[in-house]
């Protein structure tokens, strides 16, 4: 980006959106709609999931309680999304002897592409019962909570991905 000649930022458009280098871009990017620049891959964060192959309800539950969630998304061992699974329904398969995730697995989870604008995703998110699963060629990538479109969208400060 340019003034008087001169370059005052160089970078992507959403690297300026989202870091100014000065007041002048801060002033030129403070009008740009960030739902419809931002994508999925600038807010998505690092998912918690359990493996189907080799861990059952007990290691679900376990890492749902360390990590303070109610659901886990579970992938297999390629990290193929196989769907999720909630505190309840694995409480109840803990305390009914099942072993097996398969039993109490749901499919019914809200998706995106690494490139689905957070307008898009607001509209995915608004009466989703988990996180939106970040999904490429099948491969869970990353979750997104309503928090993080809710901080993009107010002042432009992304969530650093760590998928």
């Amino acid at each position: 980006m340019m003034k008087d000649g001169m370059i005052v930022q160089i970078g992507t458009p959403e690297e300026i959106l989202m870091n100014p280098a000065n007041d002048y871009v801060e002033r030129f990017v403070e009008d740009v709609d960030r739902s419809k620049v931002l994508t999925a891959s600038h807010i998505m964060k690092r998912p918690e999931t359990v493996d189907i192959e080799k861990h059952g309800p007990r290691v679900a539950l376990e890492r749902m309680r360390e990590q303070g969630l109610s659901s886990l998304y579970v992938v297999d061992r390629a990290r193929q999304l196989k769907g999720y699974v909630t505190a309840d329904d694995v409480k109840n398969a803990r305390e009914n002897d099942k072993k097996d995730l398969n039993a109490i697995l749901r499919t019914d989870m809200p998706t995106a592409n690494m490139d689905t604008s957070v307008h898009d995703i607001f509209e995915i998110i608004h009466n989703a019962p988990v996180p939106v699963a970040v999904v490429e060629d099948g491969k869970l990538k990353g979750i997104i909570v309503r928090g993080a479109v809710i901080a993009a969208l107010a002042n432009g400060s992304g969530v650093t991905t760590d998928a």
